[in-house]
């Protein structure tokens, strides 16, 4: 898997692609993609109304925490965002008709809209058998979908995930304050988690065209063990923050600045062009490495994904033996080694014939 900078670019490489090698955007994809801009405005509003709700009843803590996990996230995604869009052509174009601000504010309020047009303005080409303005729009919508992927990745795991961890920490000392809205909430989060890391891989797979698309079977298996392996370290973290919330907090911080730096020195990503933002990149990265391995270049990803869920197995292990109920611990540790045994079940046979440098 590349940078959002190198994908892009390897799009823009190819200007004359010809039909064959694109995957034809359908309606049901047009359809996801709508309902992908809407609920992130309902998102939005969701989270507003915790913070609202929090401060009402006087839990003027959460309210703070819930604040912070909104404000932060939307500050460095924005800064992520209006740097990815400045470097393309296309983007550059957009902030001088727009302005940098109102785009900031336009990708963080209805960020798949420019994604949504351009599949639209695709399907009107196609319907007048219009080639030319079908390749552009293709390759537009591919752009806009590789960048919206990688943000929507700091999205779920800056925002969200916060989010739902402080309310399973609430709920797991507080049980009476897990109501029928809170419960769905969880499972939108977890469902949602999980979707965002598939439409993530599969974006970044359709703008290398040395790579075939994930099919259907692929998409499900892969969709499954997503969610099976974060919602085993979603609950193991929520559980042991409900007990020891600092020193849990101070673990995942370590976590996070272990895994960015080690991608950042090791990897040595090209996400953008300072080395700040470079770095700050990858520590994001390190955010989403407490649920998930996420590859950030395309290179071999087979022992990475041993060290890293062998690792992440022994923490678990330790602290469902140290601090966590049997029948908790069951569900996560069972949960977990599902997630590893599906992934291992679509490596061998639902992953689509790729480069043979993949391992």
């Amino acid at each position: 898997m590349k940078g959002a900078g190198n994908l892009r670019e390897e799009v823009e490489s190819s200007p004359y692609m010809g039909i064959a090698e694109m995957v034809e955007i359908t309606s049901c994809n047009i359809f996801f993609t709508g309902c992908a801009a809407i609920m992130r405005l309902i998102s939005i509003v969701v989270n507003w109304y915790l913070v609202f709700e929090y401060w009402k009843s006087e839990s003027y803590a959460y309210s703070a925490w819930t604040l912070a996990s909104i404000l932060i996230p939307m500050l460095i995604t924005s800064i992520i965002y209006s740097h990815i869009v400045s470097t393309d052509r296309t983007g550059r174009g957009r902030i001088l008709y727009r302005g940098t601000m109102s785009d900031i504010v336009i990708s963080y309020l209805f960020r798949d809209g420019y994604t949504l047009n351009y599949a639209l303005n695709y399907s009107q080409a196609k319907k007048q058998d219009n080639k030319e303005g079908e390749i552009r729009y293709y390759q537009k919508y591919v752009k806009e979908e590789c960048n919206v992927g990688f943000i929507r990745l700091f999205d779920s795991f800056l925002e969200t995930a916060p989010q739902k961890i402080l309310q399973l920490v609430i709920v797991l000392r507080f049980i009476k304050t897990l109501t029928y809205f809170r419960a769905f909430t969880f499972v939108i989060y977890f469902l949602s988690i999980a979707w965002c890391l598939v439409a993530y891989n599969r974006s970044n797979r359709l703008v290398q065209l040395d790579k075939y698309d994930i099919g259907t079977n692929g998409l499900i298996v892969q969709f499954f063990f997503l969610l099976c392996l974060t919602v085993s370290r979603t609950l193991c973290i929520a559980y042991v923050a409900s007990i020891y919330p600092l020193a849990t907090l101070a673990m995942c911080l370590c976590h996070i600045f272990v895994c960015g730096s080690i991608v950042f020195l090791v990897d040595a990503p090209k996400l953008a062009n300072s080395v700040f933002l470079n770095y700050l990149c990858c520590i994001t990265f390190g955010v989403v490495y407490l649920f998930i391995f996420t590859p950030v270049k395309d290179a071999p990803t087979k022992y990475k994904y041993i060290y890293y869920l062998s690792f992440c197995l022994v923490q678990n292990i330790t602290a469902c033996i140290l601090f966590i109920p049997l029948y908790i611990s069951i569900a996560i540790l069972g949960l977990y080694v599902i997630g590893i045994v599906l992934m291992i079940f679509y490596y061998l046979m639902c992953h689509p014939g790729i480069t043979s440098t993949l391992y």
